[in-house]
């Protein structure tokens, strides 16, 4: 394994490779190829899977307004619009088999989920490099990439779910060589919930992908219940067909966004919040967002970009969701700082665990230490990124969350 780099953003064509530059100059003289459409995708999804019921009417408003938003708000290149139809016709098809799977047997709906441990904070705050640990721990339930990927296991014959997966990040890697630096992936590490959503094509991941306004600004003001009603049903899904864990650890960024449905679906989940200094963490947020959007495009300004993160949806959220947290009670909840992550990251996981009343045992420990060390151990990839560079001063961001600084010493 070697240490990858992702420098500044810039402009979109600064990561890719040359093939995929060429490949979309070509794109420009046929713009009318792989061109968006829901219907197109709904047929190629029902034509792959004859037997399905069909797309819940919810399912299919939220792609017509996808389709919508992407078609009006978007210039994809020829690359992004192949990939955008081949990824929703996926999710489409898998949309399909877990209606069809939610039907036999009776018992999935029966199924008791393990109970809920929620990671919940702004992207790139820490969630993943603490999900990781948590998964470490023999008690804990997480769901590796290739199960909520697909959570339908095959009726019969071999279980090919994390080979597909693999072959596709293959295919991500191709088209954005250094893209791990900013969030690693494979097929069998635990990941975030995100895909759950997808299959039902309501998540705010799509706007990362495409920048979607239009999308965003319906799925907002949607009934969020219809999401994670799906959501809770999948985790049966997957629970039933691979039993395991006293615990349920989980993480989405987009939790934060829904954090009172999330609690009122999930009525005894603890929650663990990330905290990180906003001008890091919302620099590295708009980078992400930047790197995904140019798979997908080459018109992405990063300044405008910037300004789009801090008057979006993010910064409203992290208010919201501490307001709800200061109602909670408080064995209900604890606060993880990065920087204490990064210091002393077992002596952190032990306090979360003290502080959520949760067994902190010395199988969790020993797999824990084992963890830490290895990744310590590996070449460290470097995502480099600044405020500035979308427009944005650190004075400035950490001057609107001044008392969020304050509170959390950051």
């Amino acid at each position: 394994m070697k240490a990858l780099r992702v420098g500044q953003f810039v402009h979109a064509r600064q990561g890719q490779p040359l093939w995929l530059r060429a490949a979309n100059q070509v794109g420009r003289l046929a713009p009318g190829l792989a061109v968006p459409s829901a219907d197109a995708w709904w047929e190629a999804a029902l034509a792959h899977e004859p037997a399905a019921v069909d797309p819940a009417p919810e399912a299919r408003e939220a792609l017509d307004v996808l389709v919508r938003s992407i078609r009006s708000d978007t210039t994809l290149s020829l690359i992004g619009r192949i990939s955008a139809r081949d990824d929703t016709v996926r999710l489409a098809r898998t949309h399909l088999r877990i209606r069809q799977a939610l039907r036999h047997p009776p018992a999935i709906a029966e199924t008791t989920l393990p109970e809920p441990i929620f990671i919940v904070g702004w992207p790139r705050t820490g969630t993943t490099a603490l999900h990781q640990i948590l998964a470490r721990d023999p008690e804990n339930r997480t769901i590796p990439y290739w199960e909520s990927f697909d959570p339908v296991p095959p009726s019969s014959g071999p279980d090919l779910r994390a080979d597909r997966l693999a072959r596709m990040l293959d295919q991500l890697a191709s088209m954005a060589p250094s893209y791990d630096a900013i969030h690693p992936m494979t097929a069998d590490m635990p990941e975030e919930c995100v895909a759950l959503f997808m299959n039902d094509l309501r998540t705010l991941q799509f706007d990362i992908q495409y920048h979607a306004p239009q999308y965003v600004e319906w799925l907002l003001d949607q009934d969020t219940s219809i999401a994670y009603t799906s959501y809770r049903r999948q985790l049966q899904l997957i629970q039933f067909h691979r039993p395991a864990g006293r615990r349920f650890v989980l993480k989405d960024p987009t939790h934060l966004v829904h954090l009172e449905t999330l609690l009122e679906v999930f009525p005894t989940a603890k929650v663990i919040f990330t905290h990180r200094d906003p001008g890091t963490a919302l620099s590295s947020l708009c980078s992400l967002h930047a790197y995904t959007r140019a798979l997908f495009t080459n018109d992405v300004d990063p300044v405008a970009l910037g300004l789009e993160i801090m008057d979006g949806h993010w910064p409203r959220a992290m208010e919201r969701a501490l307001a709800l947290r200061d109602r909670l009670r408080p064995e209900r909840y604890t606060d993880v700082r990065h920087p204490d992550l990064v210091r002393d990251p077992l002596g952190t996981v032990e306090s979360t665990y003290a502080a959520l009343g949760v067994p902190f045992n010395e199988d969790a420990r020993r797999a824990m230490t084992n963890y830490i060390q290895a990744e310590a151990e590996k070449p460290r990839h470097v995502h480099e990124h600044s405020p500035e560079g979308f427009g944005l001063s650190r004075d400035g961001i950490r001057a609107r969350f001044a008392d969020y600084c304050s509170d959390f010493e950051i």
